[in-house]
């Protein structure tokens, strides 16, 4: 969901850019994030959709290190994530589209 805007299924707005997904710029530090819902991504990810205000909805797909974090924090399967808060970190790694360092988010804690 956008900020301004919710999304809906009788247009393409909001969904083909990467406005709907959480991203590095957008987290403050100590942001919270609440897992409302879970299905799985078209390349086999868990795709958390993410809640840091009333209409502030996002998406974010657990890739493997974000996968591990999520088991480490003792969640049992990935359905478990619903209702679960997320806290993240932003480190710097090597892009291997562009072979540049870019910004992303690793998982911080799961409360």
């Amino acid at each position: 969901m956008t900020d301004e805007k919710k999304l809906g299924v009788n247009d393409w707005d909001g969904f083909l850019g990467s406005n709907i997904f959480v991203k590095a710029e957008d987290v403050a530090d100590g942001q919270v994030f609440v897992c409302v819902d879970i299905e799985v991504s078209d390349d086999n990810r868990p795709r958390l959709a993410m809640q840091s205000g009333e209409d502030d909805n996002k998406i974010f797909d657990l890739n493997v290190t974000n996968s591990h974090a999520v088991v480490d924090a003792g969640i049992k399967t990935p359905q478990d994530c619903v209702g679960k808060k997320f806290t993240f970190r932003k480190v710097m790694v090597m892009s291997p589209k562009s072979k540049k360092e870019v910004e992303t988010l690793r998982i911080k804690s799961v409360a």
